[in-house]
């Protein structure tokens, strides 16, 4: 049964997040099958309706008062109920869980609640809406392998024990306790990129209200304040249109006048890769952060890969929802998105747990109907013995398919280096940009020169990579003006640039984007 334990992070902190919540009333208890003396076998789940940190959800909730918040049939029972609630009402499902897992008194009959769980998540995704999970003191067993680390936003509570196994039942079948502290802890699953954060108990309404606003329902786009672009053309063969033109005039506007800074250099190849490699610019990161303001992180094990969910910056709403003032439409914050930064920190080679964090987020966004935005800033992917054994070919080749699947408008902005498949993996969109200082090769020159024993210098000068050269040859769609490298000027380019795919039918969007990366470039230098 679930592990007992008297002490519980803040007792307190989920009566502030629950007080508006009407707890709908509790199911029948389950039946004593296995003749347990006085076994009580009512559910420690309850789920209701209600605003959380002012958002509208169905909230699971698990009392560890009752039975230890073991998981048995009636609880199964009730999580199937609450998560029907949240697909018929099209409402966010929070789960707030205190449970050590399945309840032993019911043997299998309590083992299979699990499998229904899992049932019950799958109609949630399949309706194309959120799962928020916080993990409280204790989160283990069953409610961690179905609920707390498989949610799409996931917190765990500082001071809880989180993990498959609780302590004494790890001492009890290995003969040895788990190291104390860092491991079976909130704080190591977050270490571990097992949850998205790790917070203390009072500030996990502050994590709750920024994840809900995330993955809200998403807001209507005022258009953008400049001339807008001509209505994209569906061309029969579903050849690139509408944005892919409109960004190659952005592009020759701005090597023509670099916003009042004159031409743009004229670059040979290898000057290229030093500019993208040692010139002024931000880290991916921080452009992520600056993106999204207000977003919350995607985590996983693999930090070079950074993933964050929210609002843009820069754009104000129109339905009514408040912005960041607090009154509609003033906010100055834009439409909802997934943005992903591969790598976070300049000649970042991502790992397969950075590629497995791509493929989450591709995913979350295409399920929930958010954008996905890429910033690509890698010399390529890991290729040291322990990625090969990690499977980072494989990684790399699921990111991608996730990418080019992605039902949502996808934009990749290439920031700085852009190396082989692992760069790829991440710029499969329908719209790809490239700042001034960035470029994009099948290998890096030094790559290059091995295999063609040649220079670096003369493999990086014949290998068409500079921004002006991807156009040409039909790979990237255009290039910032430098006015929209840094903010706010990039937040209402990628603003500008969703809130027009966004408007494009969507299976049109998609069979060009089919038709743009299952063809050959058509483009010459």
């Amino acid at each position: 049964m679930a592990e007992r334990d008297s002490t519980a992070t803040a007792r307190d902190w989920r009566a502030a997040v629950l007080a508006d919540v009407i707890r709908r009333p509790a199911v029948a208890g389950a039946p004593n099958r296995l003749g347990w003396p006085g076994y009580d076998g009512r559910p420690a789940l309850w789920w209701g309706t209600g605003p959380v940190e002012g958002v509208d959800a169905v909230v699971a909730v698990w009392d560890f008062a009752v039975n230890g918040g073991s998981f048995g049939e009636a609880d199964a029972g009730a999580f199937a109920d609450a998560a029907a609630a949240a697909v018929a009402g099209r409402l966010p499902l929070v789960s707030l869980v205190r449970s050590g897992g399945t309840r032993l008194q019911e043997g299998v009959a309590g083992l299979v609640g699990l499998a229904r769980v899992s049932l019950a998540l799958a109609e949630v995704a399949a309706a194309g809406l959120p799962h928020v999970a916080v993990s409280d003191q204790p989160t283990t067993g069953g409610m961690w392998v179905t609920v707390g680390s498989r949610a799409d936003l996931r917190c765990a509570v500082l001071g809880a024990t989180v993990g498959f196994a609780g302590p004494r039942v790890v001492a009890a079948v290995t003969g040895e306790a788990p190291p104390a502290g860092a491991s079976h802890t909130a704080a190591a699953a977050h270490a571990a990129g097992l949850v998205d954060a790790a917070v203390a108990p009072a500030a996990v309404a502050s994590w709750l209200r920024r994840a809900l606003d995330a993955v809200a329902v998403p807001a209507r786009v005022l258009p953008a304040a400049r001339t807008p672009d001509p209505p994209a053309r569906t061309d029969a063969d579903g050849d690139r249109a509408g944005i892919a033109d409109n960004s190659r005039a952005d592009a020759s506007r701005a090597d023509a006048s670099q916003a009042g800074s004159g031409p743009a250099p004229a670059r040979g190849g290898w000057e290229q890769v030093l500019a993208a490699r040692t010139g002024q610019r931000r880290h991916a990161g921080d452009i992520l952060d600056g993106l999204f303001p207000a977003g919350v992180d995607l985590t996983g094990p693999d930090r070079t890969v950074r993933a964050r969910v929210g609002r843009l910056a820069g754009t104000p709403v129109t339905d009514g929802e408040p912005g960041a003032g607090g009154e509609p439409g003033a906010g100055g914050l834009g439409p909802r998105a997934v943005g992903v930064a591969l790598a976070v920190e300049r000649g970042g080679a991502p790992g397969p747990a950075g590629y497995r964090l791509l493929v989450r987020a591709a995913g979350l966004a295409s399920r929930l109907g958010l954008p996905l935005v890429t910033l690509v800033d890698t010399p390529g992917a890991e290729c040291g013995p322990a990625a090969e054994a990690g499977g980072i070919a494989a990684e790399i080749g699921a990111a991608m398919a996730e990418v080019l699947g992605c039902a949502s408008p996808t934009l990749s902005v290439i920031v700085g280096e852009g190396g082989s498949g692992g760069a790829l993996a991440a710029c499969c969109t329908d719209v790809v940009l490239m700042s001034p200082d960035s470029y994009v090769t099948a290998l890096s020159p030094e790559g290059t020169a091995t295999t063609l024993r040649i220079s670096v210098e003369q493999a990086a000068d014949t290998a068409g990579l500079r921004p002006s050269d991807l156009v040409s040859l039909g790979f990237a769609d255009g290039v910032l003006a430098p006015r929209d490298t840094g903010p706010p000027g990039l937040a209402h380019r990628v603003t500008e640039v969703l809130t027009e795919l966004t408007m494009r039918d969507s299976d049109v969007r998609l069979r060009q984007r089919r038709a743009k990366w299952s063809t050959g470039l058509g483009g010459f230098l």
